[in-house]
Formats: C-alpha cells, sequence, structure tokens
C-alpha cells in the first residue's frame, strides 16, 4: 500500500512514493534534469507553459514507477504541492487558452495597488488579510483589460495544482487556500470575495467549485492513468500551495510554529488561530491546510530576498575555487560572535517586502584590511543573513505571533550551525531541522482523506528532528551585534528614503521623463480629437466652416511643434534616443517612433493604446510591424533592442 507525492516548482516536476505503512520513502525522484524555462516576452514578466508541466509530471511519474518497480494499483492516494499564485486559463474543452503568469511575474503590481487604493485598506486587510497586490485576482484583471478575447472565452480560472488535479481527473476545481492566495477570499465574510471580483469586473462564474484540501478530490481517467503508468480511477487526495505544504511537511500546524527555509531567497511561515493582517505589508495571510470555515488556521508569511543568494555570492566571488560550503562553516566558526565588528547587510536581491519594498542594497560595514581575513566575511555573512530572519520573525511577533519552535528542511542555510545557532540564540528558541521534501510530505497528506491514516498526527508523527539547535550562543554579544546590525538598517533605510526625496540631476530626469510622458500624450490625445472634429467639418459647408476650420488648423500645427519640443526633451533624457532611432530607421513614421517612445518609457500595452487611440490588437500589430521595419528575429526581445538604441 502507497501514497504518491508532487511538488509542482517552476523550476522541477518532484515525485516521491512513500510506503504508507512504514513511513518509509521508496523512491525520489524530479523531472526535468535542467531548470524548466521560463517566457519573459517583457520585462518584469515571467510565464510558463501549463502543457509542459503536464509532460514533466508525466515523465516523473513514468521515470518513479520504473525506478522503484511498484505495482500502480496498490497506489491509494496522491498528493500535490504547487507553485502559488500562478494564473492557469482554460476554456470549455478543457484547453489552455495561453501561458500561465506564473508567481514572479510583475505586470499586475499597478492593478493591484490602484485596487487596494480604490477599495481601501480597511476592506482589503480586514476581509481578505492582503492588498490585491500581484496575486492572482490582479492577473486575471490585466488579462481582461489586455487580452478581452482570451478572456471573453474563459471556462475556469485555475492555479497551477488546480491544472494538474483536472489533467488527471478531467474536473475542474480548486480549494479555500487556493483562493486565498489568490486573494479571491473574504476571511470575514468566509466565502468568495464578491466585492472585489465586482471591482475588477470579473465574472464569478471563472470560479471553479472548491473541495476540501483533504478529500477525495476526484479520480485518474484512463486517458491520464494511459500518460502517467499509474492505474484509473487512483484518487486524488490532497492538494496544497507550497509553502503552506512545507510547513506541513515539517508538521508545522499548531499556533505559536514556525516553518522556515533559506535558498536563494528565505521564507518564514507561522502559524496564527486568528485572522491577522499587516498595515504595513510586510507579510502576507493565508489560509494553512488545515483552515476550515469554522476553524481558523492562517500561515503568516513572510519572504526575504536577500538570504542564500548573499552567501552563494560570497562563495563565488570572494571564497577560493577549492572551498565547499563545509570549509567556509569551518572557517566561520573559528571567528567570534560579532565578527570583530564586521558587519553585512545582505539586501542584494531586489526591494525587500519588509523593508516596506525599500531597495538598499547589500552593504559591509567596518570592514578592517589589517584585522579581518575571509572567515570573517564568512561569518558576517551568515549573521547578516540570520539577522534578517531575526528581523523578520520579530515583525511577525508584534503580529501576535508566539514563537514555539521553528522547524527547516535540511537541505538549505540551516545545515549551518552558526547560521542556526544566531537565529536560536537571539530568537530564544529551539531550531529543529527535519530530513524531508514538499513531495513526502504531499505523499502523506494523502493518506488522510484515504483513510490509511486517521487524521494529520498519524501521518505525520514520524516527522522527528534530526539535528537540534538550541539557543548556546552568548546572548549578550548576539544582542549586542544584532543591535549595531539594526542601526545600519536604519540607516540603509533613512539614507534610500533621503535619495528618492532628493534624487540626483540624472535619477530626477528619469522620475520627470514619466511625468512629461503624460503631458505630453493627453495633449497628443486633444491633437487627434481635433483632427476628427476638422475631418467632420470638411464634410460640411466649406464657407460657414472656413474660419472654425482654420482655427483648428492653427491648433494642429502646434500639436506638431509640441511634439517637436517633446521630441527634443526626450532625447535630452534619453540620450538622443529618436535622433538614433530615426538615423538606424529612416522609414519608421511618426506613429512609429511615437511607439518606440512609448515602450522605451515603459508604458503599458493598454497605456499606449489609449495614448495612440488604438485598440490593445493595433498595438500589437505596431509592434509586429515595428519589428518587421527593424528586421528582428523571433528570439530578439524589441522592448530590449530598443533599450540598445
Amino acid at each position: 500500500m502507497y501514497l504518491l507525492g508532487y511538488d509542482i516548482g517552476s523550476s522541477t516536476i518532484k515525485a516521491a512514493l512513500l510506503d504508507a505503512k512504514t513511513h518509509k520513502v521508496l523512491g525520489l525522484t524530479h523531472y526535468p534534469d535542467q531548470e524548466m524555462d521560463m517566457i519573459s516576452r517583457q520585462r518584469g514578466w515571467a510565464e510558463q507553459q501549463p502543457e509542459v508541466w503536464w509532460q514533466h509530471f508525466c515523465a516523473a511519474t513514468q521515470r518513479l514507477l520504473a525506478t522503484t518497480q511498484v505495482d500502480p494499483k496498490k497506489i491509494e492516494g496522491i498528493g500535490i504541492s504547487y507553485q502559488m499564485h500562478g494564473l492557469v486559463l482554460i476554456d470549455r474543452e478543457m484547453q489552455v487558452l495561453r501561458p500561465s503568469i506564473i508567481w514572479c511575474d510583475s505586470r499586475a503590481v499597478s492593478i493591484g495597488q490602484q485596487a487596494f487604493d480604490e477599495l481601501g485598506e480597511d476592506y482589503c486587510l480586514r476581509q481578505m488579510l492582503n492588498s490585491p497586490g500581484n496575486f492572482t485576482a490582479s492577473k486575471l484583471k490585466w488579462v481582461k483589460d489586455n487580452e478581452p478575447d482570451v478572456y471573453d472565452k474563459i471556462y475556469k480560472m485555475l492555479l497551477p495544482g488546480d491544472f494538474i488535479a483536472m489533467k488527471l481527473t478531467g474536473e475542474a476545481t480548486t480549494t479555500i487556500p487556493g483562493l486565498t492566495e489568490g486573494i479571491f477570499w473574504d476571511f470575514k465574510a468566509k466565502k468568495v470575495a464578491d466585492r472585489l471580483l465586482e471591482h475588477y469586473g470579473l465574472r464569478k462564474d471563472l470560479i471553479a467549485d472548491t473541495v476540501p484540501t483533504f478529500s477525495i478530490q476526484g479520480k485518474l481517467t484512463k486517458a491520464a492513468a494511459a500518460r502517467t503508468g499509474l492505474a484509473e480511477g487512483t484518487p486524488i487526495s490532497y492538494r496544497a500551495g507550497d509553502q503552506p505544504n512545507n510547513a506541513l511537511s515539517l508538521n508545522v500546524l499548531r499556533p505559536g510554529e514556525i516553518a522556515a527555509t533559506s535558498g536563494t531567497s528565505g521564507v518564514v511561515y507561522g502559524i496564527v488561530d486568528q485572522p491577522v493582517f499587516d498595515k504595513k505589508s510586510r507579510v502576507n495571510s493565508f489560509a494553512h491546510v488545515n483552515y476550515e470555515q469554522n476553524h481558523d488556521r492562517i500561515g503568516v508569511l513572510l519572504c526575504l530576498n536577500g538570504a542564500g543568494i548573499e552567501y552563494s555570492w560570497l562563495k563565488h566571488q570572494v571564497a577560493r575555487s577549492d572551498h565547499s560550503y563545509a570549509d567556509m562553516e569551518r572557517m566561520a566558526s573559528t571567528v567570534p560572535v560579532g565578527s570583530d565588528g564586521l558587519c553585512v547587510l545582505p539586501f542584494g536581491n531586489g526591494a525587500e517586502r519588509m523593508l516596506e519594498d525599500r531597495n538598499v542594497n547589500a552593504h559591509f560595514f567596518n570592514l578592517d584590511f589589517n584585522r579581518h581575513t575571509r572567515a570573517h566575511l564568512y561569518r558576517a555573512s551568515l549573521e547578516g543573513v540570520a539577522f534578517s530572519f531575526v528581523m523578520g520573525v520579530n515583525i511577525l511577533q508584534e503580529l501576535g505571533l508566539n514563537v514555539d519552535v521553528i522547524r527547516v528542511g535540511n537541505d538549505n542555510m540551516f545545515q549551518s550551525k552558526v547560521f542556526a545557532m544566531t537565529i536560536a540564540t537571539m530568537l530564544n528558541s529551539r531550531i529543529e531541522v527535519v530530513d524531508t521534501t514538499g513531495a513526502v510530505g504531499a505523499a502523506r497528506a494523502a493518506g488522510v482523506a484515504t483513510g490509511i491514516y486517521a487524521n494529520l498526527d498519524e501521518a505525520l508523527q514520524d516527522v522527528k528532528p534530526g539535528i537540534i539547535h538550541e539557543p548556546n550562543l552568548n546572548h549578550a554579544h548576539c544582542q549586542q551585534a544584532y543591535s549595531y546590525w539594526m542601526s545600519r538598517v536604519r540607516l540603509a533605510v533613512e539614507e534610500g528614503t533621503a535619495a528618492t526625496r532628493s534624487l540626483p540631476p540624472a535619477a530626477d530626469a528619469h522620475r520627470q521623463n514619466k511625468e512629461l510622458a503624460a503631458v505630453r500624450l493627453q495633449l497628443d490625445a486633444a491633437n487627434e480629437f481635433l483632427a476628427e472634429i476638422k475631418a467632420t467639418l470638411l464634410r460640411q459647408d466649406a464657407n460657414a466652416a472656413s474660419k472654425v476650420v482654420q482655427r483648428i488648423e492653427a491648433r494642429l500645427d502646434g500639436g506638431h511643434r509640441e511634439w517637436e519640443g517633446f521630441e527634443a526633451h526626450f532625447d535630452l533624457l534619453h540620450d538622443d534616443f529618436i535622433k538614433k532611432l530615426k538615423k538606424h530607421y529612416p522609414n519608421l513614421s511618426m506613429q512609429e517612433l511615437k511607439l518606440c517612445a512609448y515602450l522605451k518609457m515603459k508604458l503599458s500595452t493598454k497605456e499606449i493604446a489609449q495614448h495612440l487611440r488604438l485598440s490593445v490588437r493595433g498595438v500589437e500589430t505596431g509592434r509586429y510591424r515595428l519589428r518587421k521595419k527593424m528586421g528582428l528575429g523571433d528570439g530578439v526581445n524589441l522592448v530590449e533592442h530598443l533599450e540598445r538604441i
């Protein structure tokens, strides 16, 4: 009797097979061997083809069955963990309508912020616990605004895990935790957030029917069985996003427990027993896997962009080529707490949510060439990331989370004793390192709804820590180092804030450029409106309209001069961009020059369409013709090409 679990990531599909009685992991595999590609048609976009996920899912399943040689008919349940916040759109034939807009795509940021402002902070935070932000609902609104032909064909909106479940069962369903991660759920009313849907103008029937997180959510179809090698009728009995599922895998289910990871980025995910929100939007709250409408279990998630990537950078740029992470750990352990005054801020991987979306970059403070060695750099870097985790947990504590225990996996920075003990000492909490994976956790969870396990406690009964880090460092020394580190963070934030208030000339020019563009685009629209009036009048009696026409012509001539003035100012701000454009491509029309300028300014397709008085499709056609005139091949990004001019 076996259980099967999957982790549907944006890099690879992982699969795990578990002996349901002994809890022994019989096999682990992943597919493909190289990371899956992402489609990025514009800066800030990230898409993947859901059908590619399905192909790799089938391949991973076949590989796992071939390796373990188990009888597929003895697999009693399937659990699915998946990358959160993605958008998959299907039609009535269950066919995908466009590539999935995945978690790291940022095109809907402005849409979510506008909705937050218009719906109001009180409603968004008290009802949905979050700003609509760049989450799934805002991505669906983007499709409605920019791809109306696609929107009109939508039968259901799905999350990535919902799509895989649909391919297995032929049924389009979702879960309440899934709706909360998309910001479609009203926690106060305990139902779909109708007001948000109405504000975005989204049809409610696009939301798939909900099934419980732990339930028989459907059974494997004959077609899916043929593709995967599994047995027809095998039940899909669990589905959850990757961060809630990671917490489940670590047996983090109760208030006061925290799951943490520190890979490229870091995540702190804590459990509370009542809805909580952060007015500064430094964290996000979602329904945990054991959330029920009469039983609040909320997962509060804080993400740290600058975590493992900082230590990885140090290894590749500073460490000797023959030094492993184990070598770096041994060297770091020879340096005292506080790294002899050397201090590192690890925030070099973009804007940080817990710093209220400020991008302060990484910093090294007090580096002394006569005193500090590589070992000091290693320890200071580990302490810098550890202190950022402590800062994050302190934010959770501000929101009412009591930290009793922190559980982590054994495949990231928590392998470092220096790192883990620094956090344990600062928080006066144990850190328990558990040897498990998300796919294994999904397999365990799949056994609950099928009746193999009576409850989650039984399913997770042997999830025990292999290593425990106690708060054994000198707390006073750690506190002193942390206090200094926090003072450097505050200084970096203040300097960044001051810089945005008093920008240098070049940066100020870039800021003013968009303001200039808005004014110019309004003038352009007005001029085109005048042109329409002129054409209408010319169809009337010429004598009666002559004076009006003359005045309009004078205005239109002035509009042409306004464009020339805008062009000159734009060239000043953008290093003679339009002059160079005319030189390289002398056959471009005035409309195409404007299109290039607006693309250079990173305006959205919808904004460009409004200001050029075109449809969204008209702008896309204009981009296509522009590419042809410029002789750009299929693999060349138009916006990136314009950036190089």
